[in-house]
């Protein structure tokens, strides 16, 4: 004859029910944008130099602007701090770049 277990269900206390959300939410889609084009030449072009202010960068980027000057005499470079901090859009400044630029090159620190 088989042995029946019994099975003792001990009461639990009452506890909060908790709702978590996933912070993340839903993710946008993501939506490849090609590079831009490979200049021809920089002969008589304008390419700005975009400082995005992290700290010590700016000393930098004035360098870079001497030596690309020296290099390239007859382009002109333009360094440009963007407002705001380092993951802030711009859009006044990509406005500028895009109406009186030709290229540009955004340093992002170290």
């Amino acid at each position: 004859m088989e042995k029946r277990r019994k099975v003792v269900h001990t009461p639990r206390r009452k506890e909060a029910k908790i709702t978590l959300v996933n912070p993340r939410g839903q993710l946008p889609a993501i939506h490849q944008i090609p590079m831009a084009p490979r200049l021809d030449s920089l002969d008589g072009k304008t390419i700005y130099i975009v400082d995005v202010r992290w700290p010590y960068t700016h000393q930098f980027l004035e360098e870079v602007r001497s030596i690309f000057t020296e290099r390239y005499p007859r382009t002109r470079f333009v360094v440009k701090e963007k407002a705001g901090s380092y993951g802030e859009d711009d859009p006044k400044l990509w406005a500028e770049i895009k109406e009186r630029g030709d290229a540009a090159i955004v340093g992002i620190g170290h």
